[in-house]
């Protein structure tokens, strides 16, 4: 599995990101040919190096005539505006000849942001009206890296938790609060992890914050990888940390991964209760969901609730656990766990066609039905359910 990995430790912006993936060394050349498909006319992509902190990056400006690039966010620092609106900017990527996969990525990323100016602001998502994030260089950051992305192609996208600045930014309504509200709007997403770090600036964007909260399936530390290439990408703004976006792209170790553990102790509760909680627990998502039979404080007999799931699924199954039972509270842990390939695959018996789990043991191939498939095949011709797992172990695959 191919998993491209976002290290926010400075913070996160448009630009920042368009340089970490083209410092992956992805085609220059291809994203300006993609980006010039859009009907945007009047500007120029120039990548250069800033060393920051010692860190050698890729630094990407966009030059528009007559529209000079602000620090964005949402209420532009500068002085002159493009105004777009939502609708204007569907059109633009639409009418462009970028892939259908990069458009879609695109036109959510800047959903996102239209979403979280109408919720600041207090408009309808059709009045929202862009400065900084319609103008022209924004659009390029924001296409450009769902171009790229697109192009890389991975598996899975992942994000540390992002780190932004305290105090005060100015814009053309006055003093707004760092992190600013549009940030804060959008990092409302419940997978999102972020938190102020003592400096006293803004880190991150909103175009930034939409990138990430659209593309990244979980925020933390980096998964377990081997790591092929990594890259930076240099922001504008002089603080006192790098200042860069560390983007890493790698291969998960397919034998070796990470799951949660989320367990509680329970001794008030029915057994229709609990299952009907890992009848919840299960319809989410989680892996498995266990209980175990344990004696707790003045001898009351009572249940250990443990469930199996990845890391960013533990707080939604915290959230079922608190609101279906009456724990107050659950422990989570980590552990490491070995997994072997496996692939579902049909085979035809004599009873009808059967999907099978298919996984390797030594160089072998291992058959286990799927038992809700098996047991309708049993019912239907009214044989031992032994009898179709038999009959599915013997064919070829």
């Amino acid at each position: 599995m191919k998993i491209l990995y976002f290290d926010c430790g400075s913070g996160i912006s448009g630009d920042m990101t368009l340089g970490a993936l083209l410092d992956l060394g992805l085609d220059q050349d291809y994203l300006v040919g993609q980006l010039r498909t859009l009907n945007v006319s009047g500007w120029s992509l120039t990548v250069t190096r800033r060393n920051r902190n010692g860190i050698h990056a890729k630094a990407v400006t966009v030059s528009v005539a007559r529209e000079p690039r602000h620090h964005h966010h949402e209420c532009g620092r500068g002085t002159h505006h493009s105004h777009r609106t939502y609708a204007d900017i569907v059109r633009l990527i639409d009418s462009g000849g970028i892939t259908p996969r990069a458009k879609t990525l695109a036109k959510n990323i800047f959903r996102r942001v239209a979403v979280a100016e109408a919720k600041v602001h207090g408009a309808e998502l059709a009045e929202v009206h862009f400065h900084e994030v319609g103008a022209v260089d924004s659009i390029v950051d924001i296409v450009g890296v769902a171009v790229l992305v697109d192009a890389l192609n991975a598996d899975k996208i992942c994000c540390s938790v992002v780190n932004d600045g305290h105090g005060f930014a100015h814009c053309q309504h006055g003093q707004i609060p760092v992190p600013v509200p549009a940030v804060a709007e959008i990092f409302t997403d419940p997978k999102v992890r972020w938190r102020q770090i003592d400096v006293e600036q803004e880190l991150v964007t909103p175009t930034g914050a939409a990138i990430v909260a659209e593309l990244c399936e979980s925020f933390g530390m980096m998964p377990e990888l081997r790591v092929e290439k990594v890259g930076y990408g240099a922001g504008t703004r002089e603080t006192s940390l790098p200042g860069v976006v560390r983007a890493v792209v790698g291969t998960a170790v397919a034998d070796d991964d990470r799951v949660s553990i989320v367990e509680t102790n329970i001794d008030d509760s029915t057994p229709e209760i609990l299952g009907h909680t890992m009848e919840r627990l299960l319809a989410v998502g989680a892996n498995d969901v266990w209980f175990t039979p344990i004696q707790m404080k003045k001898n009351r007999p009572a249940v250990t609730v443990s469930v199996l799931c990845s890391r960013d699924q533990v707080d939604a199954v915290a959230e079922i656990l608190f609101a279906e039972t009456s724990t107050i509270g659950a422990r989570v842990r980590e552990e490491r766990r070995r997994v072997l390939p496996r692939e579902i695959k049909t085979v035809t018996t004599a009873f009808g066609e059967l999907p099978v789990k298919v996984v390797t043991v030594s160089g072998r191939p291992k058959i286990t039905p799927e038992y809700e498939d098996a047991r309708r095949l049993a019912r239907q011709h009214n044989v031992p359910l032994t009898v179709i797992y038999a009959a599915a172990r013997e064919q070829q695959v």
